[in-house]
């Protein structure tokens, strides 16, 4: 009877610990928690009138829109991305891809930010890809 107890008690424990944002443990250890959200953003530099987004309409974009929303700090990188969004026939083709990471606290200001980085992107780049990916993450001091 002990025995099969302990086998029901331990993984409720651990699914606890888990699910828990900060959990002690014996001993005085802690679980990581989420200190705040990785926002990523994918902008394909294809559109649908096949001009794309130049790499100065790119920088602008960047120091009008998105920078004064998250002046603390974000990474830009150059990547290369690939889907079938712009082929008639379901063919994968590639482009050239800006991949934006903000890392910022989970507050309704910031989601806002996002949205209207998102929107402006849109609106200036009628049919350019536009891909969000968000995950919880912990903050590791130096």
């Amino acid at each position: 009877m002990i025995r099969l107890l302990r086998r029901a008690v331990v993984p409720t424990f651990l699914l606890l610990v888990a699910a828990a944002p900060l959990a002690a443990l014996p001993g005085g250890a802690q679980v990581a928690r989420a200190d705040a959200v990785q926002t990523t953003l994918y902008f394909g530099l294809r559109t649908d009138d096949g001009a794309g987004v130049s790499e100065q309409a790119w920088a602008a974009f960047l120091a009008e829109i998105v920078t004064p929303r998250f002046p603390g700090g974000l990474t830009v990188l150059e990547a290369y991305g690939q889907s079938d969004r712009h082929a008639a026939d379901g063919a994968v083709a590639g482009q050239l891809t800006r991949v934006l990471i903000v890392v910022h606290p989970a507050t309704p200001e910031a989601t806002a930010a996002i949205a209207a980085i998102k929107a402006a992107w849109r609106e200036r780049f009628p049919g350019a890809g536009l891909f969000h990916t968000e995950s919880d993450v912990r903050i590791v001091p130096d």
